[in-house]
């Protein structure tokens, strides 16, 4: 700052210096505002973290613990939707050419096995179909049906 003195007036005029203003911050005053904020964040994270855990703990006390039963998803109902259609559909062609080109016990108990269709076919070819038998008393009402038939058409 600059000093004069004027030729008017014994007093002194004081002129400013170009610079910088002293009056700004001080580091000080920072420096305690910034720690008085720490300080109280970490009070009010351990004061939120003491009342978690004690509503935590009244919680328990107070209510029974909840079934497992509760925790359990329950299958969506029908109809279902297909998430992934050719995936689902070579996974059943799979299956269905397992069934019918694979060996496979169906009831060890009595001695039921599955073989391949092709294997199958050729064991049909050789044996021949099953046929009914036919009992007597079905056979002999037959031809008594067709002989009254003629004796009435004479």
């Amino acid at each position: 700052m600059i000093v004069e003195k004027t030729p008017h007036n014994e007093a002194l005029i004081e002129t400013p210096v170009p610079g910088h203003e002293t009056s700004d911050l001080d580091a000080r005053v920072a420096g305690l505002f910034g720690a008085v904020l720490t300080t109280a964040i970490i009070v009010l994270m351990a004061a939120t973290y003491w009342i978690y855990v004690f509503s935590v703990s009244h919680h328990t006390a107070r209510y029974p613990a909840a079934s497992p039963l509760a925790y359990t998803r329950e299958p969506t109902p029908e109809p279902r939707l297909q998430v992934d259609a050719p995936r689902e559909l070579r996974e059943l062609r799979a299956a269905e050419d397992a069934a019918l080109h694979g060996y496979a016990w169906i009831g060890k108990d009595r001695r039921l096995v599955r073989i391949p269709i092709a294997r199958a076919i050729d064991v049909l070819a050789q044996r021949g179909l099953p046929a009914r038998a036919q009992t007597a008393v079905g056979h002999g009402a037959r031809e008594q049906s067709k002989e009254g038939k003629h004796a009435g058409a004479q």
